[in-house]
């Protein structure tokens, strides 16, 4: 514990800084609740891409046959990725990423020397790459959200746990001394005051004798 002052303007220090700590603490408390959820909701929001995401991979699984035939041109061209677009979201005070679209390379090809399937396996790959991606970004929210908690929570216990008891003992401990000092000052006052007494009491004994 650090050493402080003990004197009454160390006091009301102490005063405010427990004020101002207890004040704090519910906000910080509020906050920490809410980033649970706010975790607990990206957690199962992840989880359920994931899902999806199997889900359509074994789905696309049983196209495997079709994917290996030879074509004319490379059907990955037509789902490669242009650009993920993303926005930032506030959260309990921390700014998150938020999926909002894909857009994938424009490419033409002709329908009379495609197979029928073409359409319709880009169109599923694309969607597949489109959860991935998706992906992507709700790790990264789960990370952020996460670690803020962390550090959220570390504050609160901070707060609960040493800088408020301190704060309290550091006035427990000024009250004391404090009390002590002026216990002393009525002591050494009341035995002053009595010297006095005795002193003018032995002065008129000796000038009537």
């Amino acid at each position: 514990m650090a050493q402080i002052k003990l004197n009454k303007t160390e006091l009301k220090n102490q005063k405010n800084l427990l004020e101002q700590l207890t004040k704090y603490l519910p906000t910080l408390q509020l906050k920490k609740q809410q980033l649970q959820m706010e975790v607990e909701t990206a957690r199962n929001h992840l989880h359920r891409l994931e899902d999806d995401l199997e889900s359509r991979r074994r789905s696309l699984a049983e196209w495997s046959i079709l994917f290996s035939q030879r074509l004319t041109i490379d059907m990955f061209d037509y789902i490669e990725v242009d650009k993920v677009t993303t926005e930032q979201e506030n959260v309990a005070g921390v700014d998150v990423p938020v999926f909002t679209g894909i857009s994938f390379k424009e490419r033409h090809y002709s329908f009379f020397i495609m197979p029928v399937w073409l359409d319709r396996a880009v169109k599923e790959l694309r969607e597949l790459i489109t959860v991935r991606e998706k992906i992507k970004v709700a790790r990264r929210r789960l990370e952020i959200l996460t670690e803020e908690l962390r550090l959220t929570t570390i504050k609160v216990n901070l707060f609960e746990k040493r800088l408020i008891p301190e704060c309290r003992e550091n006035i427990r401990r000024i009250k004391i001394f404090l009390g002590d000092q002026e216990i002393a000052a009525i002591c050494n006052a009341k035995i002053a005051k009595d010297k006095i007494k005795r002193k003018g009491a032995e002065e008129q004994a000796e000038a009537v004798a």
